[in-house]
């Protein structure tokens, strides 16, 4: 072949290959979270785009990316599938576009707002956040959430070494929204504890040996940490506010019996956009038969938080989506709490103390009953609504299917509360790939309930707990019978349990 050809195949070649210019825009100042996938199935972001490059596990969530007003994308020529997000009280967009090499190929995306929960007094909140500092402020703008709680210390690591802490930990920015982060994780065998807006660093590092992992560590308990912070709390105040990651864990009843927390995580992060994680990593394994597949892991971590409400602890339901993490937008499991006034975030953490707020990632939950058990409930969702539920003591009482994609139910109820000592609502949606659900706080009714049977379901939970740090062989004796001591004065606070009736 001659240098000539050669030149003209090379010409040929750029031609064909040559990528195409495609402009999408979603509006002056607007932020927004993108989806492109091209024909060939490859997914596309612009460089200069804040995406989220440490979510662990692989779905399409990891390949949207945030923007404010345009983006810009060199692509080639095809068939392009666009989605746009802004949260959950804005629509899914999603769009085709036909890009050609040779004109302009731009798109506009209109987004728009379904519902406006803080016209409605209403301001939301993800209580487990683990991206950068810097992306913050932009990605809390793009999910409309409105109080970010930002992880910047761990066991492994913390985000201020060599720094100076700021002098706050909690700032209400330009736009109006709310980021904390002065919080801390420490997340090791026992479970993950969460403690947020500590006036000074944990000293979380020392918990692990060196080469030891995470889950391996169990000594010294977390419960430390946690009569730490205690200490750290003014008499009247909120904060420092202590959680529970996540019901599953080992340690969870050992500590919401000697320590209990401000509150309890519910929507966790194993409820993913597009999936589930439906194992229960490394806390107490789940009965399969019982609770099989994406709708029963949901259903077992409900089933954890309701028996604790059946003995007697108020503790509210949280959310948390691991941005970060696991495969999730900033605020996907999010809390909606009333606040009246301005809103703080003090006036955030004690709607949520007085269980007054709902947790979703999806539908938007309106929940009232008196203390006699009547009440109503109205829901409004962006998808068709599956069903709509009400829960006393753990069990569904009533049931309301919507019309067919509906995406609205109201209903009026009164129900004998003789024998509830609490109510409260869920709503799912209808997707074949996760649970997408609302669930209210409780409402604790004028009723009384017999809970024996979860008394003896935490307390053999514990007697399993402490035959496995028996039978343990890494630690010395002492350490192994200071958690022991604790253990079984868990396990005594249940048993005692056992045969009483809760009186209201």
């Amino acid at each position: 072949m001659t240098r000539a050809w050669s030149f003209v195949l090379f010409l040929c070649t750029a031609v064909v290959s040559a990528g195409a210019d495609l402009r999408i825009r979603v509006g002056p100042g607007v932020w927004a979270r993108l989806e492109v996938q091209g024909p060939d199935g490859k997914w596309h972001q612009p460089a200069d785009s804040i995406r989220d490059r440490t979510a662990g596990a692989r779905t399409r969530y990891v390949h949207s990316f945030i923007i404010q007003s345009e983006c810009r994308l060199d692509v080639p020529p095809g068939a392009y599938r666009v989605a746009g997000e802004r949260g959950p009280e804005f629509e899914r967009v999603e769009q085709t576009v036909t890009v050609r090499a040779d004109t302009r190929n731009e798109l506009n995306l209109r987004i728009p707002r379904w519902i406006d929960m803080q016209a409605l007094g209403w301001y939301s909140g993800d209580m487990h956040v683990h991206r950068p500092l810097q992306d913050l402020e932009a990605l809390a703008e793009a999910e409309g959430l409105d109080f970010t709680v930002a992880i910047s210390m761990w066991n492994r690591r913390t985000l201020w070494e060599g720094k100076q802490l700021p002098q706050r930990g909690i700032e209400r920015r330009s736009n109006g929204r709310i980021i904390s982060v002065l919080n801390a994780e420490d997340e090791r065998g026992g479970g993950a504890w969460m403690f947020h807006d500590i006036p000074q660093p944990l000293d979380l590092a020392s918990m692990l040996k060196a080469g030891q992992r995470q889950t391996e560590s169990w000594f010294p308990p977390g419960l430390r940490f946690i009569e730490q912070v205690r200490q750290w709390r003014k008499s009247g105040q909120a904060l420092p506010w202590f959680e529970i990651e996540k019901p599953i864990w080992w340690e969870t009843p050992v500590v919401m019996a000697l320590a209990e927390p401000d509150s309890l995580g519910l929507l966790n992060n194993h409820f993913n956009q597009y999936g589930m994680l439906d194992n229960e990593a490394w806390g107490r394994p789940r009965d399969l038969r019982k609770y099989p597949g994406f709708a029963g892991f949901a259903a077992y971590t409900m089933d954890l938080n309701y028996r604790y409400w059946n003995l007697g602890f108020q503790t509210p339901p949280t959310a948390g989506s691991a941005s970060g993490v696991l495969p999730n937008p900033v605020g996907y499991n999010r809390i909606y709490a009333p606040v009246t006034g301005d809103f703080t975030a003090d006036g955030w953490y004690r709607a949520i103390q007085g269980n007054r707020h709902f947790v979703t990632n999806g539908p938007m939950l309106f929940f009232k009953v008196d203390r006699n058990g009547r009440g109503q409930i109205d829901v409004r969702a962006r998808e068709a609504i599956d069903r709509l539920e009400l829960v006393g003591n753990g069990k569904v009482i009533r049931t309301w299917n919507a019309p067919s994609a509906g995406n609205r139910l109201r209903v009026r109820f009164a129900v004998d509360t003789r024998k509830l000592s609490w109510l409260a609502a869920r709503c799912f949606v209808k997707n074949s790939e996760t649970v997408r659900l609302a669930h209210s706080s409780p409402v604790f009714v004028n009723g009384s309930y017999d809970a024996s049977e979860d008394a003896q379901y935490f307390a053999d939970w514990i007697e399993e707990l402490i035959r496995n740090t028996t039978a343990a062989r890494s630690g010395g004796e002492a350490q192994r019978d200071e958690l022991l001591d604790r253990y079984r004065r868990a396990a005594a606070i249940y048993r005692a349990r056992i045969g009483q009736r809760l009186e209201r």
